[in-house]
């Protein structure tokens, strides 16, 4: 009876709230009401249903006016961050709709009602309607629950029950996970643990210079050995070249002619700080000052300028890496060398591309485009007087080597074959055109592929076992009843020690997020030893031995057995439904045609 009351109007009131909910995109789900009248196309398919491009914009473009709301101005990583994520989570909530449609999962009436009424959306939370005294207001909300405005509770209905479907997915995947006393005393003596320790650290480079270069053989047997390290999928190597999005001299002298006006404008009188405010676009300094400086602290030409000046004066345009400064002397203090100072405003203009320039470079690009179509990328580049460049091989979500993070270029080369041409890509840097030089099924890096990483990694654990050798020297002596300090200087090292206690969770004081360094350190505190074995870790050899050691409190494991029981279960039931998802994601025929898109990346 509820929801029919809930049902009995259709006029949408809450698009603003729609909005702001889509623009989570997390359980957006596929929901038509963004869809706009005609389908204009689409982005993608997953196991052979469409992912709509009127959908994918509608949920793009909120996101990114989040971003920007958030944020401010938005790069063009951070642009395809968002594309990358956006068509993800549309990915993600088709799978999930499937899943639920296959296994018969459903949101009946009444349970969607009890939802709504035990959790207020947190969407809605802000409306007039609910607010008392600037405070959500849940006896408000009752009330309205129980006389509802159909305009208004259709709405809350639709963003409400993909939520609780996704709920009853997630209990349906984790139904059986299960935790027992041990694990959760496990973690309450884990989480509590901390002990300090002192060591001798052998490190492995000081024996790398002297390590002998590894035999071929020997590299081949390890490769063979470990092969499996060495899978890939399918995978792309292109050549490409690129014209590079740098301003044109005329675009520097325009950007020069500006800076001396605003110097001319500054000298007649004008109010510095005004000037920075109308003019600069340093936004780590909008009011332009860098307060005192010495020498050394800038780059050579800013530094010559601004010491060079008295008190008061401007300087003419100052041309840096970073753009065009006019600066303005303030003070100046010391005598000279370190004690000399500064105190220094600058105005900065970026030098960079104008739109003309722009224009020109594509079409040089798109010259270039279009005669790659019949001569081979390699001559072609002499004559325009680029220098082609070939990639090492990448996957699909990897960054393209040379290039970084450029999705459509890699949907483009990972859905072609070899020798495919592409059309021109603009990227922040320039416009790229590419060649595919090969394609690559699923399959195994030869030897010679992976014959440098292999050999470093025998010679660092060459220099690594050298290090352990020199500890095993003086280990008998350790275990006898010699201290650290005893045995530390016969083998030329010093002892170090944690300095603060850390836990089994915490990174090492000095040594960072070493897990077996760690692994060690606790293991001895428990067995009782005064001196652990010599371990290999990530920057050499040590021993070590334990200066304290603060176990957890037994007593407090009583009243804290529940809380800790209760969060264990949810995080091993969010793992489990995690490498579930992952699974799911791996298995499915996902198709990503966003790169055929003017415009798109």
């Amino acid at each position: 009876m509820v929801m029919r009351a809930l049902r009995q109007g259709t006029k949408p009131v809450l698009w603003i709230i729609i909005a702001a909910f889509l623009g989570t995109i997390i359980f957006a789900w596929g929901m038509d009401f963004t869809a706009a009248p005609t389908v204009r196309g689409i982005v993608g398919k997953v196991n052979g249903e469409d992912l709509r491009l009127d959908d994918y914009s509608f949920l793009y473009q909120n996101a990114l006016a989040q971003q920007q709301k958030q944020r401010g101005d938005v790069s063009e990583d951070d642009a395809n961050r968002i594309r990358e994520e956006v068509f993800d989570q549309m990915v993600g909530s088709q799978l999930m709709r499937q899943t639920t449609d296959r296994v018969g999962l459903q949101v009946t009436n009444l349970e969607l009602a009890e939802h709504i009424r035990r959790f207020p959306p947190q969407e809605i939370r802000t409306l007039d309607m609910f607010v008392t005294n600037g405070q959500f207001d849940y006896n408000k909300y009752l009330g309205a629950y129980a006389n509802p405005d159909p305009q208004l509770w259709l709405q809350i209905e639709a963003l409400v029950r993909p939520r609780v479907l996704q709920q009853k997915l997630f209990e349906y995947v984790t139904t059986t996970t299960v935790i027992d006393d041990s694990e959760v005393k496990e973690l309450y003596e884990a989480a509590g643990e901390k002990i300090k320790v002192r060591y001798i650290l052998v490190p492995s480079q000081v024996y790398l210079d002297s390590v002998p270069p590894v035999d071929t053989a020997v590299a081949e047997q390890w490769y063979n050995d470990h092969r499996e390290e060495f899978k890939h999928g399918q995978r792309a190597r292109i050549k490409f070249v690129q014209f590079d999005r740098k301003p044109s001299a005329e675009d520097s002298a325009e950007v020069r002619r500006e800076a001396e006006q605003i110097g001319q404008q500054a000298r007649s009188g004008a109010d510095f700080t005004s000037l920075v405010q109308q003019y600069s676009e340093d936004n780590s300094s909008p009011t332009g000052d860098l307060g005192w400086i010495s020498k050394g602290q800038m780059v050579k030409p800013f530094e010559d300028a601004a010491f060079a000046m008295d008190s008061g004066q401007i300087s003419d345009p100052v041309a840096t890496r970073f753009g065009i400064h006019v600066i303005k002397c303030d003070g100046r203090r010391g005598t000279f060398g370190d004690s000399l100072q500064v105190k220094a405003f600058h105005i900065l203009l970026k030098v960079e591309a104008s739109s003309g320039t722009l224009s020109d470079l594509r079409l040089k690009a798109e010259q270039f485009a279009a005669e790659l179509k019949s001569h081979p990328i390699d001559s072609l580049a002499k004559e325009f007087h680029l220098v082609p460049r070939l990639t090492s091989f990448f996957e699909r979500g990897q960054d393209v080597p040379l290039l970084g993070k450029q999705p459509a270029i890699s949907q483009w080369a990972l859905g072609s074959k070899t020798g495919a041409i592409s059309d021109v890509f603009e990227t922040a840097n320039g416009f790229v055109m590419a060649v595919v030089d090969l394609i690559e099924p699923e399959g195994y890096a030869p030897f010679a592929e992976g014959r440098a990483r292999i050999m470093s990694r025998l010679r660092t654990d060459d220099a690594k076992n050298q290090a352990a050798y020199a500890l095993d020297r003086v280990l008998p002596e350790l275990q006898a009843s010699a201290s650290l300090s005893d045995v530390a200087p016969g083998i030329g090292r010093k002892v170090d020690s944690t300095g603060t206690a850390f836990g089994r969770f915490e990174m090492v004081p000095g040594l960072g997020d070493d897990a077996v360094f760690r692994g060690t350190a606790f293991a001895l505190a428990r067995g009782g030893q005064r001196v652990s074995p010599v371990v290999k870790v990530a920057r050499g050899a040590v021993v070590m031995q334990i200066i304290d050691h603060v176990p957890s409190d037994p007593q407090s494991y009583a009243e804290k057995r529940d809380s800790i029981m209760t969060s264990a279960l949810d995080n091993k039931k969010q793992m489990l439904f995690q490498q579930w998802y992952e699974k799911l994601r791996a298995d499915a025929d996902v198709q990503d045609f966003r790169y055929q898109i003017p415009g798109e990346f």
